[in-house]
């Protein structure tokens, strides 16, 4: 996967409120691809990816004991979430920190994870 195309999963995740299982799809076939090891016994991972519990999920698997921080405002539309997730908690002194956003709480999740993931691989 290249770099432009994680850029318009993000784009598509901060930016959309009406995903589709398709869409979902997709967001699926790039987390296997960029966290092999941590998501190859996830069954159901688009399912997973479309609720928030699910996002949460794969924060665990992929990045166990990381603190997840999430803010926003609760809107049937034009919902504004932030999710950031940190190695050490509330320290400033993280090697990387994944910040995402968008318009439902589990795309937020994922455009954190895929940030995050993004900065450590360097992808």
């Amino acid at each position: 996967m290249k770099d432009r195309e994680l850029e318009l999963i993000i784009e598509e995740l901060e930016q959309r409120h009406d995903l589709s299982p398709a869409d979902y799809d997709g967001v699926a076939h790039a987390l296997q691809f960029i966290l092999p090891e941590a998501l190859a016994q996830e069954p159901e991972l688009a399912a997973k990816a479309a609720t928030t519990d699910g996002a949460l999920h794969l924060i665990a698997c992929a990045y166990p004991n990381w603190a997840v921080e999430l803010e926003g405002t609760a809107a049937e539309e034009r919902g504004n979430w932030r999710c950031s997730l940190r190695d050490g908690g509330m320290a400033d002194n993280d090697a990387a920190i994944g910040i995402g956003h968008g318009p439902v709480l589990s795309q937020a999740i994922l455009s954190a994870i895929f940030r995050l993931t993004a900065t450590l691989k360097k992808l």
